[in-house]
């Protein structure tokens, strides 16, 4: 493969990531806003709910008063008013009791009526702007609830009823009532309550009832409402609060829903997500216009690397297989105008210094041992980055700030001590440290215990840098992340004349004999592009630090998971 091929495939194998993380990145901001959304409209909905409710409890409430109210010039006197002699005390307790109607009905912000009516007296008196009140004929199931009724010749306006009897115990048999009173609100007061439900948001709220008219606020849009009422005919909403996205006029919405317990209505809102969502909807289309802009930008500047520097360096491998050859008199001619020209003058004086490049390079075999070891470690890189980054975005929208906090500081100082290259060895002390700091981290995300049980006197014991933590990781995510319960593990030291051994034990799903045997000879083979780095770098590290006597050692756990020991030569330990 060319080097110009070769920079291309590179470049898309390095944008692929990119991409893939922005594309699960945006997916679950999408997904958030969405669940922030439905739990915001739920909660409002049911606050707006209880408002409506707390309203009309207070109307009933005054039927019952009323009906309960005796005494001189009391309700109850309305079954008496027939009897009354005297044609002046007749009309003066008419025009109290009126009084009192009225008093009751203007207490309440809503605009409602009450009325009276004694089937002893066959007397009503109403709040109701017409001359002669006549009490509906009532059923025993419409009694002390509140039941819908349409506009008619006794209103102009739809309404809610609510019908008390006196005694109560008439409610099942009509006949026996001595008093019933009547009190209604119009839904106009509910549409005012939407009106100003929807001023500071983006929504179209209204109450739907099976086979009847909508109650529908006056500012948002009838049609789109008239469209998801078909919508409704055929997916009941459930009886406690639910959502579902519904395409109205080809364009999606949230809808939510709560059902009032009181009215038996449901009161049901729904949002457009475009408008919600189209700021991330821009961010997305930024995102992709960039990457299309970098890939033609890449192609450009591969094609010029191709002409400056794959041209020149497939000359120089030319001369150097003749050098190789023995032909010593292998020289370059060309001589490019960039940074080739100090490259091929030197080639061509490099045949008199193959001495001093052997030297080199035995030089540099004596420094290959602390290489390996720094290799092997860089490789050793935390996995759990991007969720540690998610988690944080998602506590900090729900507003979680200790977990957002917790997380931070957990995740600063891990990645403050595994970004310090500069120092190969480290103290037992600081690589518990580290522990504990990514298992704190594990604990805010899942339900994870550990015990860390080191003798005091050998938290100094010098160990290589990264040594324990990887073990810690592979516990996790082998062993109690596929767990079933609350996973556990245990960190503690066994001494020896001959070794010292840092254990570490979890209670995960555990592995097989075969799966332990096939583990433990990879770890002894040359690592290849198939096998996990974690496990194998901690054992070569061991090996190169303290000799074949060391190394990492598996096996069965008591707690049922893994047990994975650190062994260590003592006398080579202590002395590191």
């Amino acid at each position: 493969m060319s080097f110009f091929k070769k920079i291309m495939v590179l470049m898309f194998v390095l944008l692929l990531p990119v991409i893939f993380l922005y594309s699960y990145s945006y997916q679950t901001s999408v997904q958030v806003i969405q669940n922030e959304i439905e739990d915001s409209s739920i909660r409002q909905l049911n606050f707006f709910l209880s408002q409506v409710e707390n309203t009309a409890a207070q109307l009933a409430l005054h039927s019952i008063t009323l009906s309960n109210e005796s005494g001189e010039y009391g309700v109850r006197e309305i079954s008496q008013l027939d009897q009354i002699s005297s044609y002046v005390a007749r009309i003066k307790t008419r025009k109290t009791i009126e009084e009192k109607l009225l008093l009751f009905s203007s207490s309440s912000s809503w605009r409602n009526n009450i009325s009276v009516y004694s089937p002893i007296s066959n007397i009503a008196l109403s709040t109701y702007p017409v001359i002669e009140y006549k009490l509906p004929e009532l059923q025993e199931q419409l009694i002390t609830k509140w039941i819908f009724e349409p506009k008619d010749n006794r209103s102009t306006e739809d309404r809610f009823s609510w019908y008390t009897t006196e005694p109560p115990s008439a409610r099942n048999d009509l006949s026996t009532a001595t008093l019933v009173v009547e009190t209604s609100f119009s839904t106009d007061n509910l549409r005012n309550m939407l009106d100003d439900f929807m001023t500071n948001r983006k929504g179209n709220p209204f109450f739907y009832r099976n086979g009847f008219e909508p109650i529908m606020n006056r500012k948002g849009n009838p049609e789109h409402i008239t469209e998801l009422i078909r919508y409704f005919q055929d997916h009941q909403p459930g009886s406690s609060g639910s959502h579902a996205q519904v395409m109205i006029s080809g364009k999606p919405y949230m809808v939510s829903s709560v059902p009032s317990n009181a009215l038996g209505w449901t009161l049901i809102d729904f949002v457009p997500l475009d408008e919600v969502l189209s700021p991330m909807y821009k961010s997305r289309n930024l995102f992709f216009s960039v990457i299309i802009v970098l890939i033609i930008l890449g192609t450009a500047i591969s094609f010029v690397l191709y002409r400056n520097v794959q041209m020149p360096i497939r000359e120089l491998i030319n001369n150097v297989q003749k050098l190789k050859r023995g032909d010593y008199s292998a020289r370059l001619s060309n001589q490019p105008k960039n940074e080739f020209h100090f490259l091929f003058s030197r080639f061509n004086e490099m045949a008199a210094e193959i001495q001093e490049l052997i030297e080199k390079v035995y030089a540099e075999k004596l420094r290959s041992r602390e290489a390996t070891l720094k290799q092997l470690q860089s490789q050793i890189n935390p996995h759990f980055f991007y969720n540690c980054l998610f988690f944080i975005v998602s506590m900090s929208r729900l507003g979680e700030n200790q977990a957002v906090e917790a997380m931070a500081t957990n995740l600063g100082d891990y990645y403050r001590y595994t970004t310090r290259v500069e120092k190969q060895s480290s103290t037992l002390k600081e690589e518990l440290g580290l522990v504990n700091n990514y298992l704190t981290i594990q604990q805010l995300r899942q339900q994870i215990n550990y015990d860390i049980q080191i003798p005091p006197e050998m938290l100094d014991l010098p160990i290589p840098r990264l040594l324990l933590q990887p073990l810690v990781e592979n516990a996790i995510i082998h062993g109690l992340e596929p767990l079933v319960g609350e996973g556990r593990i245990t960190i503690y030291m066994e001494m020896s004349v001959s070794s010292i051994n840092i254990v570490v034990e979890d209670n995960g799903v555990g592995m097989t004999d075969i799966q332990l045997k096939e583990l433990r000879r990879t770890c002894s083979q040359p690592l290849t592009e198939e096998m996990g780095c974690g496990v194998w770098n901690v054992h070569q590290r061991l090996i190169y630090m303290y000799g074949d006597e060391s190394g990492l050692l598996l096996d069965h756990s008591e707690l049922g998971g893994v047990k994975a020991v650190l062994s260590m030569r003592r006398d080579v330990a202590v002395h590191v």
